[in-house]
């Protein structure tokens, strides 16, 4: 679930003097989030409540930088008890089985002023593909100094199928997008 987990990348996208840096994901200052649709409608979404990630950054070239996310499963919230048990049940995400998704950085690079993509490997289910997240900066990374806070978004997508979720199921489309928005600090 996560390409965006990939998040606090958007750190990266500035010129900063900080050489080497290491930010915290943390649920309070950020929210991970997940929307599925149906034929372009949004039919669910939920916040995962309890995870955490770590991004080392290294602000004068991005591609040496790596992020690591871990989310807990059965920690999803939608709203609706129903549809929580539904979503964490054993044809979706089978929290009992599988507790946790991973996302683990393989390459940062910087795609704009401010922007960067993180490819990298999500681990649902026990099964691992590659996913690939969009970081923007909604500050200038730059100007992030020692103990400051800095406020992006991301988001990426995957297939429900890839990862054996919900294969029956027709009510939602195959793709899930997922969204990070927050505040990463040092």
């Amino acid at each position: 679930m996560l390409r965006g987990y990939v998040i606090g990348l958007a750190l990266l996208i500035g010129g900063a003097a900080l050489a080497q840096a290491s930010w915290s994901l943390r649920p309070g200052t950020t929210e991970v989030s997940f929307v599925a649709k149906r034929f372009g409608v949004q039919t669910a979404s939920g916040r995962f409540q309890r995870y955490d990630g770590v991004v080392a950054l290294d602000f004068e070239r991005p591609e040496r930088s790596r992020v690591r996310l871990r989310i807990e499963t059965g920690s999803l919230e939608t709203g609706t008890a129903l549809v929580d048990g539904f979503i964490k049940g054993e044809t979706m995400l089978d929290t009992a089985r599988f507790p946790q998704a991973t996302f683990v950085s393989d390459e940062v690079r910087r795609s704009g002023e401010r922007s960067l993509v993180i490819r990298g490997q999500l681990t649902l289910r026990s099964i691992t593909r590659p996913v690939t997240a969009t970081v923007v900066a909604e500050e200038d990374p730059a100007a992030a100094q020692r103990g400051a806070r800095l406020s992006f978004h991301a988001t990426a997508a995957f297939s429900r199928a890839a990862f054996e979720i919900g294969r029956d199921v027709n009510i939602v489309d195959d793709e899930v997008e997922i969204a990070i928005r927050g505040r990463i600090s040092q």
